[in-house]
């Protein structure tokens, strides 16, 4: 009955756009043809980014497994978590169900590599830049990863969890750092689902890609297979 499971609360407000972008890149004629969808919206779950940096991941992953049982008595068909960070954690993941969970950093990867860009820029999390979630995949697709600043990362850091806290977007800052690090050859990679609820100027659309948008296209996908 239900097509997709997804796995939210980290956070609620990126939860809720990722859903609203599902919901308005279905290509549906009526509310019929929208995808069943369970959202499970687990606003407790530990902070991923600290579990990573203080090596507590078993305290993430023993609150985050009873999510995976409730999605395989419920029986979807596919798994969603949109929270780049917690993709640290994917082999483990894929240990408590059969149920395919969507790989939103290696698709997001794959579609760079598609878009024939050589260079990628992670703007994402401390955990995920830290514990380099995306550099197993960048290697595979021979996309070299361009790396930010101590300073530049603070501030991203800032701006991601000013918009947890307060949802206070700094849209300037954050285009900022696009334009200083993307062009032609080098794409930067929205890589933190909080990140994703800010506006990106005109001039910098192109040269960026935003992983929530991969997750919806590949939660599509299952829909119509």
């Amino acid at each position: 009955m239900y097509t997709l499971g997804i796995i939210g609360g980290m956070g609620s407000l990126a939860t809720a756009q990722y859903f609203e972008r599902l919901v308005l890149s279905t290509p549906a004629k009526n509310d019929h043809e929208h995808i069943n969808t369970v959202i499970l919206n687990h606003a407790t779950l530990p902070d991923r980014t600290s579990c990573i940096l203080e090596n507590r991941g078993e305290r993430f992953l023993q609150a985050i497994k009873p999510d995976f049982e409730v999605m395989n008595k419920i029986g979807v068909k596919a798994i969603a978590l949109p929270c780049n960070t917690s993709h640290y954690y994917y082999d483990e993941f894929k240990k408590y169900t059969d149920i395919p969970v969507i790989n939103m950093i290696e698709k997001t990867i794959e579609t760079i590599s598609q878009r024939n860009f050589t260079k990628a820029c992670v703007f994402a999390t401390e955990g995920t830049l830290s514990a380099k979630v995306y550099e197993k995949y960048a290697e595979q697709y021979n996309i070299e990863l361009v790396s930010l600043s101590s300073e530049e990362r603070a501030k991203v850091m800032e701006i991601i969890y000013s918009i947890k806290a307060t949802n206070h977007i700094e849209e300037a800052s954050f285009n900022e750092l696009i334009a200083r690090h993307c062009d032609k050859d080098t794409v930067g990679i929205i890589a933190c689902t909080e990140l994703s609820l800010i506006p990106i100027l005109k001039e910098n659309k192109a040269y960026t890609i935003d992983a929530l948008d991969v997750l919806v296209r590949e939660s599509i996908r299952y829909h119509n297979n």
